[in-house]
C-alpha cells in the first residue's frame, strides 16, 4: 500500500535532483554529420576557387597569315560586230 494512503507525508525529491528534460536541437542530434557536409562543403569550395584560379590562361588567336590574289575585274562581254 502507498504511504499516501497509511497517512504518511510523501517523499518529494530534493529540488535538482531530476533535470528537467530539454529536447536536443537537431545539431546536437546529428552534429557529426553535420561536420561531415562541412568538410565537404569546405573542399568543394576550396577546390571550385583553386580550379578557377589556377585554370590556363587562353592563348591568343594565332596570327593569320593570308595570301591574298588580285582578281581581275569582270568586265562586260564587248558585243560582236
Amino acid at each position: 500500500m502507498p504511504r499516501t494512503f497509511r497517512g504518511e507525508e510523501p517523499r518529494f525529491p530534493e529540488s535538482g535532483a531530476i533535470e528537467e528534460y530539454k529536447a536536443r536541437s537537431m545539431i546536437e542530434e546529428y552534429r557529426g554529420l553535420a561536420i561531415v557536409f562541412a568538410i565537404l562543403f569546405l573542399a568543394l569550395a576550396v577546390y571550385f576557387v583553386k580550379s578557377v584560379l589556377a585554370a590556363p590562361k587562353p592563348k591568343p588567336p594565332p596570327t593569320q597569315s593570308v595570301y591574298v590574289e588580285m582578281v581581275p575585274q569582270n568586265t562586260p562581254p564587248q558585243p560582236q560586230r
